[in-house]
């Protein structure tokens, strides 16, 4: 019973959801199983973990028959009934074309003017220049309504005009999903022969959209602002122009979006160009890329319409450490921990304490902090963060002068690197030239003997090198303090 289909449903629920589904089995409307009522009333005494000694099978038939013979047929026809019931109560209470229902059943019935009066609360509702992806379909099927409904009272001007919007919707439509569609073309690994039959590629021959941007900017259509939003995108990734970028940041951060359960695609056009930008050497889009984070936690994660994921946990403390912001890096980790390590991380949590503590320049906690972490524990992938622990560790140790720990694990590092096939080998360079310029610092350390931290900063720019930046400081902090002792 504790792990039947029914308990894992009820398990999902909230209090508030419970006490509504509640109401939602006492309504004759939707069951008139008294039993199965009684059921429910007794299964609830065990919320949230259902773990109690008497939630069997026996126990609770006997709560809703007394003293009636144990009967599996009859209790499993109760349990089924909760079941579709819970199912029922989900699909009732998620259902987001509510209005656009009531509108055709209004039409259906000829009630004219509640159907104005509720068509015009729901457009006001559905306020034209929202960015929320997914709303357009719902404003489609509202429009749709609207017409059908202009027809059949013979409002043919009406019946013009909510076509037009109509098609404008169809096309705003179209365009979300090509936007959508149209940064995926070039960021997921696809074979050339896989990507021939992409329909994205066809349409990004075919279709001229500067030109058609061009024409909508100059127009006066309705869904304009929307229209021009997702042209913005799809150039803003074929033309990489900085002014289609400021453009999508505008939008989205000067228009209220309704409460929605996805990431904005804007924020993932934004994020798409600060990478291009902060590859091609402009750091100042660390700062870009940091308020645009800020930006999707508040609105997403924050608000609580979406649930934190590990990468995006992951790169908001990363980015409030590059941006100096540890502040930031904090709240995140305090904010979310829970979730994360509530998908089966337990201890994740002492990776990212000494991920800030070592930018915070508090080298010991992070060394502590390290320590404590058990990948046995975790239950995501363990490959990344087992080679993300190990640099960590490496910096500490150079940091704290632990010489003799910094070899020995240089030196298994090596043997790692050698011998293992999960790896991909577009970054194994830089993981061995890592090795090499690692090895080259502590051997300065060990003879005080610095000629050779003086050649790293030129040579380590020619090379693939992962932590490039952070070698190249040491050497020049190495060469800085050797200079003073010689002064």
């Amino acid at each position: 019973m504790k792990n039947s289909q029914l308990i894992i449903i009820l398990k999902t629920f909230s209090k508030p959801e419970l006490r509504a589904f509640g109401r939602f089995v006492s309504s004759p409307y939707f069951n008139t199983s008294e039993a199965t009522t009684k059921l429910f009333g007794e299964l609830i005494k065990f919320y949230p973990d259902f773990s109690a000694p008497g939630l069997t099978k026996e126990l609770l038939f006997a709560e809703v028959y007394g003293k009636r013979k144990y009967s599996n047929l009859l209790f499993n026809k109760l349990v089924s009934n909760l079941i579709k019931l819970s199912l029922e109560y989900l699909t009732v209470s998620n259902n987001p074309l509510k209005q656009y229902s009531l509108l055709r059943g209004l039409r259906k019935k000829q009630l004219g003017s509640l159907f104005r009066h509720t068509f015009s609360k729901t457009e006001k509702e559905l306020e034209h220049e929202n960015l929320n992806e997914g709303d357009t379909v719902y404003q489609m099927l509202i429009n749709m309504e609207n017409a059908n409904f202009n027809l059949d009272t013979d409002n043919y001007l009406g019946f013009e005009v909510s076509g037009m919007r109509h098609m404008e919707l169809n096309t705003l439509y179209f365009l979300e999903r090509a936007a959508a569609n149209y940064i995926e073309k070039t960021n997921v690994a696809i074979t050339d022969e896989t990507a021939k039959n992409k329909i994205i590629k066809n349409l990004d021959s075919a279709i001229n959209f500067e030109e058609l941007y061009v024409q909508v900017s100059t127009s006066n259509l309705y869904h304009k602002k929307r229209l021009m939003h997702y042209l913005s995108m799809i150039l803003l990734r074929k033309t990489r122009n900085e002014t289609f970028y400021r453009q999508i940041k505008e939008s989205v951060f000067d228009t209220a979006l309704w409460n929605v359960d996805i990431i904005n695609l804007a924020y993932i056009y934004l994020l798409d160009f600060i990478t291009y930008k902060v590859k091609s050497g402009d750091d100042s889009y660390l700062y870009e890329r940091h308020s645009v984070y800020k930006k999707i936690e508040h609105d997403s994660f924050a608000s609580g319409n979406v649930k934190i994921i590990y990468t995006f946990f992951r790169n908001f403390i990363l980015s409030g450490i590059n941006t100096g912001d540890f502040r930031w890096s904090k709240y995140v980790l305090d904010k979310y921990i829970d979730v994360i390590e509530g998908k089966g991380n337990t201890g994740i949590k002492y990776y990212f304490e000494a991920l800030i503590s070592f930018h915070s320049e508090d080298f010991e906690s992070a060394l502590s902090s390290i320590n404590k972490l058990d990948l046995k524990t975790i239950s995501m992938d363990k490959f990344g963060l087992f080679i993300d622990i190990r640099f960590l560790k490496f910096k500490i140790y150079f940091e704290l002068n632990y010489i003799e720990e910094s070899l020995a694990m240089i030196d298994s590092f090596e043997h790692f690197l050698k011998k293992d096939t999960k790896i991909n080998r577009s970054v194994k360079p830089s993981y061995a030239g890592f090795v090499k310029y690692y090895k080259k610092l502590i051997r300065c350390k060990i003879k005080e003997e610095y000629s050779d931290a003086a050649l790293i900063p030129e040579k380590i720019q020619k090379e693939k090198v992962n932590e490039k930046k952070w070698l190249i400081k040491k050497a020049k902090e190495m060469l800085g303090t050797n200079d003073e002792g010689n002064s």
